[in-house]
């Protein structure tokens, strides 16, 4: 039985939203700026559709659990004694107060810190304090933590869902799916797994969806990020990553539909660990772990280090880099979002590996992620305060994208803003639709 939390409104005028996503490429500054606007996403987008929670690997035994937010909604994600994973609501059914206060653990009860209601792993209700009170038809099942309707894993990554209706994982994934297998096979993980551990976590004042467009935006790298590859060409010489890309380049951007899309640069990525820039301990690992295995086999693993050469969003909060890492985007309000990134290690893979894999990816993060942060603040800013110029333009790239007819997939040069308007174009199906979303 399905317990309604809550029935998200038609957009009824649904020309609303049509009148800020517009087919010529313009997108209306108030979906950065208006509070409305962000609070029915929260309900529409992050309560309706697929949003990932997280690595399997981090909640590897039964009684595992790691808090989050779906949405703003404070969530427990936890695996139970058989193993399965559960998402709830981090929300006492008796007055209201989190159950959980700690960001990971491992643990066969929450108790609520206000009352004492205690709770089962997977969110049952088991005792509540001096029940006298309550009487002997106190009912226990109705006042059980709000589990969300749908979750589901794929090959590790955990998504769920508030709509019970939601469609299924792999047909929400689509074309995306490969992209991500790709990744994943790359990594040539072994009988013992992965392990991810937390990265850089950054907080921009500015609206999610300028880090959701960004990180396949290819058109910003060249000038954003110069300071950067000045110091990459003045440092290490030419063809380090990010020192390559212009307007005549193999590499692609494209819209995988479901708001997912990817920038694609491996057709310019000849070796991982070639063009990588320098880390701390690039020499001393890479050279004990030839000592260790060969060069032959060291340089097969040293590709799994450096950029694998994707920028892949799965709309609308995972980002996912290849070669171990992976970020959450987390709306907090309508001018502010946290950015979380990890790193997933390979338990089969030589130390030096993931050393490495820690350092690279701690390396761009204070670099050129910074740069991101900075100009998104600035961006908000002027979204905000200049209300006679209201659009933005998407545009670039209509001219000459291409559509494979059998996939859908819309591709277009890697300075295009193809990907960005295809997912603007469901960001306007999704407002536009009704939802219910529900807890069990």
């Amino acid at each position: 039985m399905l317990s309604p939390v809550q029935k998200v409104p038609s957009a009824g005028e649904s020309s609303r939203y049509d009148r800020l996503v517009l087919p010529d490429g313009r997108v209306h500054r108030s979906i950065f700026v208006d509070p409305q606007i962000f609070e029915e996403e929260m309900l529409r987008i992050f309560g309706g559709t697929w949003v990932f929670l997280l690595h399997e690997s981090e909640i590897p035994e039964p009684h595992d659990y790691k808090t989050i937010t779906v949405g703003r909604r404070p969530t427990i994600v936890t695996r139970t004694a058989e193993g399965r994973i559960v998402a709830m609501l981090n929300r006492c059914s008796h007055r209201g107060s989190p159950v959980c206060i700690r960001d990971s653990g491992n643990a066969k009860r929450f108790t609520c810190p206000y009352h004492g209601w205690t709770y089962s792993s997977s969110g049952d209700l088991l005792s509540v304090t001096f029940p006298d009170g309550y009487g002997p038809d106190f009912d226990y099942a109705a006042h059980n933590l709000g589990r969300f309707p749908r979750v589901e894993s794929y090959r590790g990554f955990v998504f769920g869902s508030l709509n019970a209706e939601v469609e299924p994982l792999l047909e929400w994934m689509g074309p995306a799916r490969d992209t991500l297998d790709w990744s994943i096979d790359r990594d040539k993980v072994g009988p013992r797994g992965v392990r991810v551990i937390k990265g850089i976590q950054m907080t921009y004042r500015g609206n999610w969806k300028h880090q959701n467009d960004n990180n396949t935006d290819g058109y910003h790298t060249p000038f954003l990020h110069k300071a950067t590859n000045v110091m990459n060409r003045m440092r290490h010489g030419p063809g380090k990553w990010l020192s390559h890309v212009n307007d005549q380049t193999a590499m692609v951007c494209q819209y995988l539909g479901h708001g997912h899309k990817l920038g694609d640069h491996r057709a310019e990525l000849k070796s991982a660990w070639a063009q990588s820039r320098p880390v701390p301990g690039r020499e001393t690992f890479s050279q004990s772990l030839i000592d260790e295995v060969g060069e032959d086999i060291a340089h097969e693993y040293l590709e799994l280090v450096g950029r694998a050469g994707i920028n892949l969003i799965l709309y609308p909060n995972l980002f996912v880099m290849g070669n171990g890492t992976f970020a959450v985007f987390e709306p907090v309000a309508v001018d502010y979002t946290n950015v979380r990134y990890y790193t997933t290690l390979i338990n089969d893979a030589p130390d030096q590996i993931n050393q490495l894999r820690l350092r690279f990816d701690e390396d761009f993060h204070n670099v050129g992620s910074r740069d991101d942060s900075d100009i998104m603040e600035r961006v908000q800013h002027t979204l905000k305060v200049i209300p006679e110029m209201e659009w933005l333009d998407v545009s670039r790239g209509m001219v000459r994208q291409t559509i494979d007819e059998r996939t859908g997939v819309v591709t277009s040069n890697k300075t295009d803003d193809t990907a960005i308007r295809g997912a603007y174009d469901y960001w306007r199906t999704l407002m536009n639709r009704d939802v219910r979303t529900s807890v069990i």
